[in-house]
């Protein structure tokens, strides 16, 4: 973990997802820290999922010692192409179904993973919120987009 929780949150979705497209734009990542709003962006640049911090602060935990207690609240955004078609785990997914298929296995990841990952480094989660809203139609980008919000609260020592 290198405390920053949107770097760590991003690492770990980039090492356990399975990105869906496989003749995706060389060098252009499936997660992602900002949002895909760049000209040019093609069938070979999506889906994309971008995490960006909203909130953190850290506080002192306890009388002279170094355990702080850290608050972070992220945003994670599904971005995919209305009519492009995704094969997740051998089947076809498109527009609103693959965002939502993507959101489910970004949530089964972060429990699986990262909350494992946290546990295993010393750090105890207390408490993880991660609601997903309804996607979305960028119409100007012919984008589906479904937001996720997830805030945490992690004692570190």
């Amino acid at each position: 973990m290198v405390n920053e929780p949107d770097v760590d949150l991003r690492n770990m979705l980039r090492t356990n997802l399975i990105d869906p497209n496989p003749s995706r734009v060389a060098g252009t990542p499936y997660v992602v820290d900002n949002f895909p709003y760049q000209t040019g962006l093609l069938y070979g640049h999506f889906p994309r999922i971008s995490v960006i911090n909203q909130y953190e602060s850290q506080k002192p935990f306890g009388l002279g010692s170094t355990t702080t207690l850290n608050t972070a609240r992220l945003q994670i955004d599904v971005w995919c192409k209305m009519d492009n078609v995704a094969t997740i785990d051998a089947n076809p997914y498109e527009g609103f179904n693959e965002v939502r298929k993507i959101s489910r296995d970004i949530s089964e990841t972060i429990r699986k993973y990262w909350i494992l990952d946290m546990a295993t480094t010393g750090q105890v989660i207390y408490q993880i919120n991660l609601s997903w809203y309804s996607p979305k139609i960028e119409m100007d980008y012919a984008i589906v987009r479904r937001t996720g919000d997830i805030s945490f609260v992690i004692l570190r020592t």
